[in-house]
């Protein structure tokens, strides 16, 4: 017969040795990273947080709180006259800053009369250059005009000229033509006169 299992006791405990451990759960990975995903990664969480902050701020969210003034105790010594001193402090300030505003709106006002007063000027300045430069093209026009006449009138007198020239030339023809039908006429007649004398001799 077979003989009895027997158990064999208590097992000594393996050692439980890093090295031991990466061997049994295997080989891990490691955490080393490039740097520039590491910085890419750094990168757009900056920006994820600016964006947050920028929205919140639009939003009109929690505001930081500011620390109430405690103010002066009662114990401080002399204390109604520090308040009296603190009064006429913001007084002043007031009384400054009020000042200082006048003075502003005062200048403003005067930059604003000169800016006005250089625009007027500017158009007195461009209304009269305008005018000088019409009167120039009236005055040239004129000229042109006259010197046009001028010429037109030289011409009329040349052709009334040659009108009067070609005219007395006419008249002396005219006379001569009359001349000669004189003379042909007397011509005429003293060859009739001594045609009849002989007539009568006969």
């Amino acid at each position: 017969s077979a003989p009895a299992a027997v158990w064999p006791g208590p097992q000594p405990a393996t050692s439980c040795h890093p090295h031991d451990m990466a061997k049994l759960l295997g080989k891990s990975k490691s955490g080393r990273q490039k740097t520039t995903l590491k910085y890419n990664v750094a990168k757009r969480v900056r920006e994820h947080r600016r964006r947050v902050r920028k929205e919140a701020k639009k939003a009109g969210g929690a505001k930081k709180r500011t620390k109430k003034d405690p103010g002066i105790p009662n114990s401080w010594p002399f204390k109604a006259q520090l308040l009296e001193s603190i009064e006429k402090q913001k007084k002043q300030k007031e009384d400054e800053l009020a000042k200082k505003r006048k003075e502003q709106r005062d200048k403003a006002k005067e930059d604003q009369k000169q800016q006005a007063l250089e625009r007027a000027r500017e158009i007195e300045e461009r209304e009269t250059l305008r005018k000088e430069k019409r009167a120039k093209a009236l005055a040239e026009r004129e000229k042109e005009a006259k010197k046009a006449g001028k010429q037109g009138d030289g011409e009329m007198e040349d052709d009334d000229e040659d009108d009067s020239d070609s005219g007395e030339e006419g008249e002396e023809e005219e006379d001569e033509d009359m001349e000669g039908d004189e003379e042909e006429e007397g011509e005429e007649s003293e060859e009739e006169e001594a045609e009849d004398k002989a007539k009568a001799k006969a």
